[in-house]
């Protein structure tokens, strides 16, 4: 999914100019979402990670994803842009082998049968 919108979005940019500016208005940016307690703990569900494995993907601490979850402290601005963007395209964790998925527990390192 990713690559297609990839050429899509480089097609679009190339044809009106060879560099995109603010100033050229080619381009705007929006500000990422704020991301608080709730909204934290409710993406990282719905993406069914645990707390642990949640933080390896954003890479930051667990004690980090349990400070966000706890509302003891708040994601950074480059932290809510990255949720932003799982949070609209969560299929990017397999497409960028970010997690693998296994069948089982026979497919895990030292897996039991």
């Amino acid at each position: 999914m990713i690559s297609v919108y990839r050429d899509e979005v480089k097609d679009a940019l190339y044809r009106r100019a060879r560099k995109c500016t603010i100033r050229n208005g080619i381009v705007r940016t929006r500000p990422p979402k704020s991301w608080d307690a709730d909204d934290v703990r409710r993406l990282r569900r719905d993406l069914y990670l645990a707390q642990a494995v949640f933080a390896q993907v954003l890479g930051v601490s667990p004690a980090t994803v349990i400070s966000w979850e706890n509302g003891a402290s708040t994601p950074s601005k480059m932290a809510c842009r990255l949720l932003d963007l799982l949070a609209a395209y969560p299929d990017v964790l397999l497409e960028a082998s970010v997690v693998e998925i296994s069948s089982g527990p026979d497919e895990r390192p030292g897996g039991r049968k």
